[in-house]
């Protein structure tokens, strides 16, 4: 394994600064939600409006940075994301909070895409998929730490003077995002930007199921099958332990996978390759999901869906990395796909339990999803004239 480039460290962490906001409101509002005068359906709202507003506006950031480049753009989504975190901690009411959220969505599309490229334009074509995995596990540990901090302060000197202080803090992203790009210089790979178009619709296909499946249906309905699975709480080694502590430890896990897995597992795919990688990536998460439908010790259910996220997070860095190789309009279809996804899959979960179904129909589903993504990943490496021992792009 090579080390991460300092550039993508340092952005990576500027990105981290100004997405806490962002992460602390999920975390924080779901539960203070009264204080603040909101009702339940307004909390949904705000949560899930981000992520619509994305689906139009990625490629908004796109046409923004190709058609007029400018390192403003950037500097604008830097301080809207610090100004954004700020209005949480003094917004009143409804009206303040929403807008704050879609000008967060609006920000946070032209913070990935400009993101992605970074990557691409700091890396070797044979270490892409690991600097990717850099990328991604340094923003995931800053994530969880922040979280955690954030709650502190949060119990310690309240909601306002919280996001208030993100908001500050935030803003020492402008300097480190300075310090990222100004050594940074995009390579000329045009040769591989005029095959982009082909190859949008597979990465589109894969964004939506991995959207719709991980960030989708299982996060957002993981409290609730560990509930309906173990009950208010089970005894583990003696220990009582409830389950919302499992939960959070699960989540926790999840991020940590993301943060320490995500280098690891993208020098295995950049060995490997992408395709090969996405095929059967796509099949291993296929089957554990099946897998996870059908366990009932509550030990296995947590090993398992661990496996997956392992599994995710693979195919995740391999697929952000493989999209931003084939050029700006590729990561902005690829990310409209995944914010789709994860915007209609928590409808699906939901709706799941809505109906009273088993809860277990939501990892069948996430099988079947999976599996689909398999036979377009293997067609597609069944059509590809590139070698496949050393990380075909």
């Amino acid at each position: 394994m090579s080390r991460p480039q300092r550039q993508i460290v340092y952005f990576a962490t500027a990105m981290s600064l100004v997405n806490l906001g962002d992460s602390l409101f999920y975390v924080i509002v779901p539960t203070y939600y009264t204080h603040l005068g909101l009702i339940p359906f307004q909390v949904g709202i705000l949560l899930s409006v981000n992520r619509w507003v994305r689906l139009a506006t990625n490629h908004l950031a796109e046409y923004g940075y190709r058609r007029y480049p400018s390192d403003l753009w950037l500097l604008g989504a830097f301080f809207t994301g610090a100004v954004v975190s700020t209005i949480y901690g003094l917004a009143t009411t409804f009206f303040l909070f929403l807008l704050a959220r879609i000008a967060w969505g609006i920000a946070y599309s032209f913070l990935r895409q400009a993101g992605v490229m970074h990557v691409v334009a700091c890396s070797a074509e044979n270490a892409l998929t690991e600097q990717m995995g850099y990328f991604t596990g340094i923003n995931a540990l800053w994530r969880t730490s922040g979280l955690f901090l954030g709650g502190l302060c949060h119990d310690h000197f309240g909601f306002t003077m919280t996001f208030v202080g993100v908001g500050i803090l935030s803003l020492l992203a402008l300097p480190l995002n300075r310090i990222a790009r100004k050594q940074a210089a995009m390579p000329d790979r045009e040769a591989r930007a005029v095959k982009e178009s082909g190859r949008n619709g597979a990465l589109v296909c894969f964004g939506i199921a991995m959207g719709l499946v991980g960030g989708g249906m299982i996060i957002s309905t993981l409290g609730l099958v560990l509930k309906t699975r173990v009950g208010e709480s089970f005894h583990l080694a003696g220990f009582l332990v409830g389950v919302a502590t499992l939960t959070g430890f699960v989540m926790a896990v999840r991020h940590l996978i993301d943060g320490v897995g995500g280098p690891v597992l993208g020098a295995l795919v950049d060995r490997i390759g992408w395709r090969r990688s996405t095929a059967g990536l796509f099949l291993l998460g296929s089957i554990l999901l099946l897998m996870t439908g059908l366990q009932e010790n509550v030990v296995g259910l947590v090993v398992v869906i661990m496996l997956y996220f392992i599994c995710a997070t693979a195919l995740y860095t391999a697929l952000y990395a493989q999209s931003g190789q084939n050029g700006p309009r590729s990561v902005a279809a690829f990310a409209t796909a995944i914010d789709f996804g994860m915007s209609v899959g928590p409808l699906i979960g939901w709706g799941i339990a809505q109906l009273k179904l088993p809860l277990s129909t939501i990892f069948f589903t996430g099988s079947a999803v999976y599996a689909v993504g398999a036979v377009v990943a293997f067609k597609s490496l069944s059509r590809s004239s590139l070698p496949l021992s050393m990380g075909p792009r």
